[in-house]
Protein backbone atom coordinates (compact mmCIF):
# COMPACT_ATOMS: atom_id res chain seq x y z
CA UNK A 1 0.00 0.00 0.00
CA UNK A 2 1.42 2.95 -0.74
CA UNK A 3 1.87 6.01 1.51
CA UNK A 4 -1.90 7.89 2.14
CA UNK A 5 -3.37 5.67 0.39
CA UNK A 6 -6.79 3.92 1.93
CA UNK A 7 -6.87 0.48 3.58
CA UNK A 8 -8.80 -1.88 1.88
CA UNK A 9 -12.94 -1.57 2.24
CA UNK A 10 -12.45 -5.10 4.81
CA UNK A 11 -10.13 -3.27 7.31
CA UNK A 12 -12.72 -1.27 8.47
CA UNK A 13 -15.16 -4.16 9.30
CA UNK A 14 -12.79 -5.62 11.71
CA UNK A 15 -14.69 -3.84 15.12
CA UNK A 16 -14.95 -0.47 16.75
CA UNK A 17 -11.64 -0.04 18.75
CA UNK A 18 -10.55 -1.61 21.87
CA UNK A 19 -12.54 0.18 24.30
CA UNK A 20 -10.23 0.05 27.92
CA UNK A 21 -12.42 -0.42 30.87
CA UNK A 22 -12.84 2.57 33.56
CA UNK A 23 -10.58 0.94 36.02
CA UNK A 24 -7.72 0.58 33.81
CA UNK A 25 -8.12 3.87 32.09
CA UNK A 26 -8.10 5.44 35.86
CA UNK A 27 -5.25 3.57 36.79
CA UNK A 28 -3.22 5.30 33.41
CA UNK A 29 -4.26 8.87 34.57
CA UNK A 30 -2.82 8.46 37.97
CA UNK A 31 0.41 7.79 36.74
CA UNK A 32 0.42 10.22 33.99
CA UNK A 33 -0.81 12.49 36.61
CA UNK A 34 1.54 11.76 39.44
CA UNK A 35 4.26 12.27 36.75
CA UNK A 36 3.28 16.00 36.37
CA UNK A 37 2.51 16.72 39.54
CA UNK A 38 6.23 15.64 41.05
CA UNK A 39 7.73 17.62 38.05
CA UNK A 40 5.17 20.85 37.96
CA UNK A 41 3.53 20.67 41.05
CA UNK A 42 -0.59 20.83 41.88
CA UNK A 43 -0.48 24.28 40.30
CA UNK A 44 1.20 23.32 37.27
CA UNK A 45 -0.74 20.38 36.61
CA UNK A 46 -3.05 21.00 33.99
CA UNK A 47 -5.67 19.05 33.25
CA UNK A 48 -5.48 19.15 29.44
CA UNK A 49 -2.10 17.97 29.73
CA UNK A 50 -3.26 14.87 31.40
CA UNK A 51 -5.48 13.54 29.12
CA UNK A 52 -3.02 14.78 26.09
CA UNK A 53 -0.76 12.20 27.77
CA UNK A 54 -2.87 9.58 27.92
CA UNK A 55 -4.32 10.18 24.74
CA UNK A 56 -8.11 10.59 25.88
CA UNK A 57 -10.42 13.19 25.30
CA UNK A 58 -10.77 15.67 28.18
CA UNK A 59 -14.92 14.12 28.09
CA UNK A 60 -13.31 10.92 29.47
CA UNK A 61 -11.06 12.74 31.63
CA UNK A 62 -13.61 14.54 33.49
CA UNK A 63 -16.10 11.77 33.49
CA UNK A 64 -13.47 9.64 35.53
CA UNK A 65 -12.08 12.97 37.44
CA UNK A 66 -14.75 15.66 37.57
CA UNK A 67 -11.95 18.18 38.71
CA UNK A 68 -8.10 18.54 39.44
CA UNK A 69 -8.72 18.13 43.06
CA UNK A 70 -10.50 14.60 42.56
CA UNK A 71 -7.57 13.70 40.82
CA UNK A 72 -4.89 14.67 43.18
CA UNK A 73 -7.54 12.31 45.57
CA UNK A 74 -6.67 9.98 43.65
CA UNK A 75 -2.86 10.05 43.32
CA UNK A 76 -3.41 10.47 47.25
CA UNK A 77 -5.05 7.13 47.30
CA UNK A 78 -2.82 5.03 44.83
CA UNK A 79 0.59 6.38 46.70
CA UNK A 80 -0.58 5.73 49.87
CA UNK A 81 1.31 1.80 49.90
CA UNK A 82 4.25 3.44 48.87
CA UNK A 83 4.32 5.30 52.91
CA UNK A 84 2.95 3.12 54.47
CA UNK A 85 1.63 -0.62 53.61
CA UNK A 86 -0.26 -2.99 56.31
CA UNK A 87 -0.89 -6.45 55.69
CA UNK A 88 -2.59 -9.33 58.18
CA UNK A 89 -0.49 -11.85 56.93
CA UNK A 90 2.88 -10.39 58.97
CA UNK A 91 1.23 -10.52 61.90
CA UNK A 92 3.35 -13.54 62.57
CA UNK A 93 6.84 -11.69 62.25
CA UNK A 94 8.67 -10.04 64.79
CA UNK A 95 7.80 -6.92 65.78
CA UNK A 96 10.51 -4.62 64.59
CA UNK A 97 10.44 -6.65 61.06
CA UNK A 98 6.72 -5.94 60.29
CA UNK A 99 7.37 -2.35 61.31
CA UNK A 100 10.47 -2.14 58.45
CA UNK A 101 7.77 -3.70 55.96
CA UNK A 102 4.64 -1.46 57.58
CA UNK A 103 7.19 1.50 56.39
CA UNK A 104 8.63 0.59 53.49
CA UNK A 105 12.23 0.30 54.21
CA UNK A 106 12.33 -1.99 51.39
CA UNK A 107 11.56 0.74 48.95
CA UNK A 108 13.83 0.82 46.39
CA UNK A 109 15.85 3.84 44.81
CA UNK A 110 13.23 4.42 41.81
CA UNK A 111 10.27 4.59 43.90
CA UNK A 112 11.81 5.76 46.91
CA UNK A 113 13.21 9.26 44.73
CA UNK A 114 9.21 9.42 43.60
CA UNK A 115 8.00 9.02 47.00
CA UNK A 116 10.19 11.54 47.95
CA UNK A 117 9.20 14.26 45.17
CA UNK A 118 5.68 13.60 45.86
CA UNK A 119 5.86 14.69 49.10
CA UNK A 120 7.93 17.60 48.19
CA UNK A 121 4.96 18.91 46.28
CA UNK A 122 2.95 18.60 48.84
CA UNK A 123 4.76 20.34 51.55
CA UNK A 124 5.22 23.32 49.63
CA UNK A 125 1.88 23.48 47.53
CA UNK A 126 -0.42 22.44 50.48
CA UNK A 127 0.91 26.30 52.41
CA UNK A 128 -0.32 28.05 49.20
CA UNK A 129 -3.58 25.87 48.37
CA UNK A 130 -5.98 25.26 51.26
CA UNK A 131 -8.01 22.92 49.17
CA UNK A 132 -4.82 20.77 48.53
CA UNK A 133 -4.05 20.74 52.41
CA UNK A 134 -7.30 19.54 53.48
CA UNK A 135 -7.37 16.56 51.12
CA UNK A 136 -4.15 15.60 52.13
CA UNK A 137 -5.13 15.73 55.68
CA UNK A 138 -8.22 13.83 55.41
CA UNK A 139 -7.14 11.15 52.74
CA UNK A 140 -3.45 11.33 52.89
CA UNK A 141 -2.45 11.98 57.25
CA UNK A 142 -5.83 10.84 58.91
CA UNK A 143 -6.35 8.00 57.09
CA UNK A 144 -2.90 6.81 57.20
CA UNK A 145 -3.13 7.21 61.41
CA UNK A 146 -6.31 5.27 61.45
CA UNK A 147 -4.42 2.41 59.46
CA UNK A 148 -1.94 2.39 62.06
CA UNK A 149 -4.21 2.72 65.05
CA UNK A 150 -6.00 -0.01 63.61
CA UNK A 151 -3.13 -1.95 63.15
CA UNK A 152 -1.96 -1.19 66.79
CA UNK A 153 -5.67 -2.32 68.38
CA UNK A 154 -5.22 -5.63 65.87
CA UNK A 155 -1.42 -6.12 67.77
CA UNK A 156 -3.06 -5.41 71.23
CA UNK A 157 -5.48 -8.44 70.92
CA UNK A 158 -3.34 -10.44 69.89
CA UNK A 159 -0.97 -10.33 72.70
CA UNK A 160 1.98 -8.76 70.56
CA UNK A 161 1.69 -5.08 71.94
CA UNK A 162 1.21 -3.76 74.98
CA UNK A 163 -0.57 0.12 74.48
CA UNK A 164 -2.30 2.70 76.95
CA UNK A 165 -3.12 4.99 73.89
CA UNK A 166 -3.38 3.52 70.50
CA UNK A 167 -4.17 7.03 69.15
CA UNK A 168 -0.52 8.21 70.31
CA UNK A 169 1.40 5.40 69.61
CA UNK A 170 0.33 5.74 66.32
CA UNK A 171 1.12 9.20 66.08
CA UNK A 172 5.03 8.58 67.33
CA UNK A 173 5.07 5.82 64.74
CA UNK A 174 4.51 7.97 61.75
CA UNK A 175 6.96 10.93 63.35
CA UNK A 176 9.54 8.72 63.21
CA UNK A 177 8.96 6.72 60.22
CA UNK A 178 8.35 10.21 58.17
CA UNK A 179 10.92 11.84 59.17
CA UNK A 180 14.06 10.76 57.73
CA UNK A 181 11.15 11.15 54.40
CA UNK A 182 10.59 15.28 55.55
CA UNK A 183 14.73 16.05 55.74
CA UNK A 184 15.03 14.17 52.06
CA UNK A 185 12.06 16.27 50.65
CA UNK A 186 13.57 19.84 52.14
CA UNK A 187 12.07 20.46 55.57
CA UNK A 188 14.01 22.33 57.63
CA UNK A 189 14.47 20.39 60.90
CA UNK A 190 16.49 21.70 63.90
CA UNK A 191 17.95 18.37 64.39
CA UNK A 192 20.53 17.21 61.91
CA UNK A 193 19.81 14.41 59.21
CA UNK A 194 21.40 11.10 59.05
CA UNK A 195 23.56 10.27 56.19
CA UNK A 196 22.04 6.48 56.46
CA UNK A 197 17.71 7.29 56.85
CA UNK A 198 17.56 3.47 56.61
CA UNK A 199 19.62 2.24 59.34
CA UNK A 200 18.57 5.26 61.61
CA UNK A 201 14.78 3.34 61.02
CA UNK A 202 15.74 0.05 61.71
CA UNK A 203 17.43 1.10 64.72
CA UNK A 204 14.63 3.83 65.97
CA UNK A 205 12.31 0.96 65.21
CA UNK A 206 14.00 -1.95 67.11
CA UNK A 207 13.29 0.51 70.47
CA UNK A 208 10.21 1.23 69.83
CA UNK A 209 9.21 -2.65 69.36
CA UNK A 210 10.74 -2.77 72.88
CA UNK A 211 8.97 -0.50 73.98
CA UNK A 212 5.41 -1.88 72.53
CA UNK A 213 6.17 -5.59 73.72
CA UNK A 214 4.21 -6.69 76.67
CA UNK A 215 5.54 -6.47 79.89
CA UNK A 216 6.07 -9.74 81.65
Amino acid sequence: MTLGALPPSSAKLRGRPKVIPDDQQKERIVAQAFDLFCDRGYSGMNMDEVAARCRISKKTLYRLFPSKLELTGAIVDAHRQTMVDIRPDWDHLPLVEALERMFRLDIDDEENRARTAFVRVIMVDSLAFPELRSLVETRGRDHTHAMVVAWLERQQALGRVDVEDAAVSARVLLDVAFSPLAVAAGHDWEWPSFPDGRLYLRRAFALIAKGLEPRP
